[in-house]
């Protein structure tokens, strides 16, 4: 099969959805996540709204927020478009070692360790300090590494090993309460909203290629056109076009950590979810108030990584683009206009900057502007320091190319 065929082969499968699946546990993340910059006038309300009734409930799981993130890993994978009771039935409807391990497998993401976690062979501590170096950013990143016995996704982990059908239940009326006081009303307001949302990018997904949607739509993920391939920017991970048996792209207001999945076993093709962030999307507690009328917020920062800022700037059409949006922020076309490329390189570029951290947007009038994020250029002096003279990981070196 060409190239061709296959990014025609892959298109065919995909489909665009509204759909409650992601965004009733990413809502919950986003409530609880002390860091979480999206809606905050929603985020307030529905916090006096879930009352102590919600917090008490859910008190076991420590407080945790990544483990709402978890829990669309715990579906079928073919589940495009649950109802909140479909999706509450499908938890019940698991056996707690299914449910144990399904959970653990979307928050570790290491399969090495899983068994001998489960069969009470390693501690979760003992399990953390075993997770390959390649995972040990995700898990930093949602609070699992280092071991650390009183952060929050360590106490619902914990929890969730010692007493699993005490930690379903807790989840379970978690939701109940969730949904019943904010999210129900909640999603009565986004839903049309939604819909507008993805009639628009079904028309520029039509319109253009898959790589170019996936940066127009900031998906968090490289297409490499000319091997066919969707890899995640971290981690690894790396899909065939041919491997997809269906991808399902769903508009979401609350996703702006730009997570997707892949279900299907090793071996076998994949049903691949990209809930998309829309920052457009307002949001509503209920009852007709629109709390967050004209805030318009950028997609939260990645983790910096002084590697991938080396290599954003490494490049001199990324260090002349930095050069310009230092100075003046600017839409992608005045760039592609001043530096006389074409619009598609610019994208290109710009992916590569933004998943470095280096770029703030503002979204205004349907398009974009740039400019060059200061703050992450003064950190970077002391995160390479860090990264060279006082990481102690085991070095795993390697060449671009053949000398």
């Amino acid at each position: 099969m060409s190239k061709k065929q296959a990014e025609e082969l892959l298109r065919k499968n995909c489909s665009f959805q509204v759909s409650l699946r992601y965004e009733l546990f990413y809502s919950l993340n986003a409530l609880l996540d002390p860091n979480s910059r999206i809606h905050p006038s929603w985020v307030r309300a529905a916090r006096v709204l879930v009352g102590d009734e919600f917090f008490a409930a859910t008190a076991k799981l420590g407080g945790s927020w990544e483990v709402w993130a978890a829990l669309p890993a715990l579906m079928p994978g073919p589940m495009a478009n649950p109802s909140y009771e479909e999706i509450v039935a499908s938890l019940r409807a698991l056996s707690l070692p299914t449910f144990q391990k399904k959970l653990l497998r979307g928050l570790i993401h290491s399969e090495g360790v899983l068994e001998p976690l489960l069969k009470g062979r390693l501690s979760l501590k003992g399990a953390i300090a075993r997770v390959p170096a390649g995972k040990r950013e995700w898990i930093s990143h949602i609070g699992l590494f280092p071991y650390d016995s009183s952060s929050p996704q360590i106490i619902a982990l914990e929890f969730l090993l010692a007493e699993p059908k005490l930690f379903r239940e807790a989840i379970l009326k978690g939701l109940e309460i969730y949904w019943r006081k904010v999210f129900k009303a909640t999603w009565a307001g986004l839903e049309p909203q939604l819909r507008r949302s993805l009639e628009a990018r079904e028309r520029l997904f039509h319109s253009c290629s898959f790589a170019e949607f996936a940066k127009e739509t900031l998906l968090r993920v490289e297409v490499k056109e000319s091997k066919a391939q969707i890899k995640a920017i971290r981690g690894g991970y790396q899909l065939g076009f041919g491997e997809v048996e269906h991808c399902y792209f769903l508009p979401s207001a609350f996703n702006d950590r730009r997570f997707w999945s892949a279900f299907g076993e090793e071996g076998q093709t994949k049903t691949v979810y990209f809930p998309y962030f829309d920052p457009n999307l307002t949001v509503e507690v209920g009852g007709g108030e629109n709390l967050d009328v004209a805030v318009k917020l950028p997609v939260a920062d990645p983790a910096l990584d002084p590697a991938l800022i080396f290599r954003a700037l490494g490049d001199s059409t990324r260090f002349a683009i930095a050069m310009l949006i230092a100075r003046t922020p600017m839409a992608s076309v005045e760039l592609a206009k001043r530096l006389s490329v074409s619009k598609p390189t610019i994208s290109h570029h710009v992916h590569v900057l933004r998943e470095a951290g280096l770029l703030e947007e503002t979204y205004a009038n349907g398009s974009v502007e740039l400019k060059l994020r200061r703050a992450a250029l003064e950190k970077l002096s002391t995160l390479a320091i860090s990264k060279f003279f006082e990481n102690h990981e085991k070095l795993k070196l390697s060449r671009s190319r053949n000398q």
